[in-house]
């Protein structure tokens, strides 16, 4: 195959029949309209042998329901939810709502036989995340399937340092150092909100940004075993959007943790969404016994990589730059041309081929609730370790 050749990877075998996927989905803030977009691309992205159908739209403000039903093509629109659950023409409901409301959405859907795509944290709580894996648990005998909206790892970046770190390129991995920082939160009069309280958000930073962190983690090196951590509330309080009146911050703008991870090796991460001058900068070097990888997402389109084996040509040994192509699958099914990028709404169409993927085979998605147990158990060890002033085991 040339270089710049059209390619398509990732296409499924049809095993379950299936001849569409109707979309029902709940919310259309910032991840509402990614899903959405996911679903209206998806199909000619990994050549789906199915229709995908936009259904249903549901959000609480009529203005959105009257710009973006018909902007995207919607069937019809609802401030009804649970219309979108129990409804007889809906196989697929995608979970775009804050945290709180992701348990009963998701109970809802999957008793009335949909599946399921969540976004990230699976809830406020550990106990109703654990009430979703128990829901999903008990529809896999119907053969429903859920995946969770961790999109960065499906980029053909990580992908693809996911792959050299199997194959052990760089050897048996000895250290994890995460950074993830945003400045979204810098502004002291940025309004109270959800994503403040411990019933609405749960937890702040770790929960929003730090789950994403935490699960590359574990994800590329495996699970951790011993955590020790602070969180850090640094502007206690927040002005209320409508009057302005000064209300409780509960959750945290920050946290640092290290820790071991069951294979032997360190961790040491922090995140912040006050992180002055960054917009992005979801970032890790992983070490290993033969060499290293560096990755940045403010730089999503290339990763840097260290083989111990250069130091035979000590004048030019170092870290180099690999830029992403379409021989880092699916880069290929967006553009043929290395170097040429691709973006945070890709991500979510490769998530939305793994979810079409994991329905046609009748496979399980990555990450499914149960994986989502996972990081939610550790994101929980994080705050509890802060909590008590002492090293948390998983």
């Amino acid at each position: 195959m040339a270089i710049r050749d059209l390619r398509v990877d990732g296409q499924p075998e049809n095993r379950t029949g299936v001849s569409k996927l109707r979309i029902g989905v709940l919310g259309m803030g910032f991840m509402g309209g990614t899903h959405t977009q996911a679903w209206q691309r998806v199909k000619a992205t990994f050549n789906l042998p199915i229709d995908i159908e936009l259904k249903a739209l549901f959000d609480t403000s009529s203005e959105s329901l009257a710009l973006n039903g018909p902007r995207y093509e919607f069937e019809r629109t609802t401030q009804d939810w649970r219309e979108i659950c129990a409804a007889d023409d809906i196989d697929v409901v995608s979970i775009c709502t804050p945290n709180f409301a992701h348990p009963e959405a998701a109970e809802m859907a999957l008793a009335h036989g949909k599946h399921v795509w969540c976004e990230k944290p699976m809830a406020a709580s550990i106990a109703d995340a654990e009430r979703m894996r128990q829901a999903a648990d008990a529809a896999k005998a119907k053969g429903l399937k859920t995946i969770l909206g961790y999109n960065y790892i499906k980029s053909p970046t990580l992908l693809a340092i996911k792959q050299i770190i199997e194959e052990g390129v760089i050897g048996d991995i000895v250290h994890f150092n995460g950074v993830y920082a945003e400045d979204f939160m810098c502004d002291m009069t940025m309004p109270h909100s959800w994503r403040l309280t411990k019933a609405g958000g749960g937890k702040g930073a770790l929960g929003d940004m730090g789950s994403h962190q935490v699960s590359m983690a574990i994800w590329l090196c495996g699970p951790m075993k011993e955590i020790s951590s602070r969180l850090q509330t640094v502007h206690p309080q927040r002005p209320d959007a409508a009057t302005g009146e000064m209300k409780v911050v509960e959750t945290d703008d920050q946290y640092s943790a290290i820790g071991t991870f069951e294979n032997g090796g360190l961790f040491t991460m922090h995140t912040s969404w006050l992180g002055q001058g960054h917009k992005m900068q979801l970032a890790f070097e992983v070490t290993g016994t033969k060499g290293a990888i560096k990755f940045d997402q403010e730089r999503m389109g290339e990763f840097q990589l260290f083989e111990q084996s250069d130091n035979a040509r000590m004048r030019t040994n170092g870290f180099k730059t690999v830029l992403i192509g379409p021989w880092h699958a699916p880069f290929g099914n967006f553009c043929p041309a290395p170097g040429h990028h691709v973006g945070f709404n890709e991500m979510k169409i490769i998530e939305a081929g793994e979810f079409c993927r994991a329905i046609l085979e009748g496979d399980e998605a990555f990450p499914n609730f149960d994986d989502g147990m996972v990081f939610e158990k550790t994101l929980q060890a994080i705050q509890d370790a802060s909590e008590a002033r002492a090293w948390v085991t998983l």
